[in-house]
């Protein structure tokens, strides 16, 4: 199978001598291009900026190349300043999982939901039950998102018990938001949502367990978000 290689823009000279602004984007729509290696579809980009010249990276382009970095006037090693920009990127996440929660509340302001954001704000993730309320919500008021922007908790036997008893159409709400490894996990469980389908690959490797359902993305909240986080102390080296 041919694999796409990483193709450094022509315009972008040297990475190494790009800066990193410390402003993040989050486009919950996965519609961003890297301005590094022309990669579309991105869900974060980071901006970077040399001499008189700014752009917006990808996540891959970050850990790929030794972006300089400066942190209250110091300079950050590349492995320093990447620490930062991933801690940055998570609070970001956070950040947008939590307006969306609210954007939803403000429209419907029902105990469930209040219940949804209070489990998000202490767990940063969704357990299988809460995401099929909030998921479903987001459905009624007709707004769309992409379900991946929120993780959902499927690594205890409690959890996994947990989706597998909820009702066949909120388990495929919360399927779009699972990660492949999620899914074959859940399918070997026999928790699947009906008109999931498997594909089975053979060769050399033992077979690859393909998992796809044919369902619409859930409904969306906002379009690209980008927030300027500013650091105010120096990270513990």
């Amino acid at each position: 199978m041919v694999q796409n290689r990483y193709t450094l823009l022509e315009h972008v000279g040297n990475p190494n001598e790009w800066r990193y602004t410390w402003q993040i984007r989050d486009d919950i729509t996965s519609s961003s291009t890297c301005e590094f290696c022309g990669r579309t579809a991105q869900r974060l980009t980071y901006e970077v900026s040399h001499e008189t010249r700014t752009a917006w990276i990808c996540e891959s382009c970050v850990s790929r190349y030794n972006i300089a970095a400066d942190l209250d006037g110091e300079p950050l090693g590349p492995k320093a300043a990447r620490g930062y920009a991933h801690g940055l990127t998570a609070r970001l996440k956070q950040q947008t999982c939590h307006d969306i929660i609210r954007s939803v509340q403000a429209e419907l302001p029902t105990p469930e939901l209040e219940e949804v954001a209070v489990y998000f704000d202490r767990n940063v993730q969704l357990s299988p039950q809460h995401a099929a309320r909030l998921f479903a919500a987001l459905a009624q008021i007709g707004h769309e998102t992409i379900a991946s922007v929120f993780e959902v908790q499927t690594r205890s036997k409690a959890h996994q018990q947990e989706f597998g008893e909820l009702a066949d159409e909120q388990r495929r709400l919360v399927w779009n938001a699972l990660s492949q490894q999620q899914r074959r996990r859940l399918t070997s469980l026999g928790f699947a949502p009906s008109g999931v389908q498997i594909t089975r690959r053979s060769g050399r490797k033992p077979p690859r367990v393909e998992i796809q359902l044919a369902a619409p993305r859930i409904p969306v909240v906002s379009e690209a978000a980008g927030v300027e986080l500013v650091p105010k102390s120096k990270p513990a080296q």
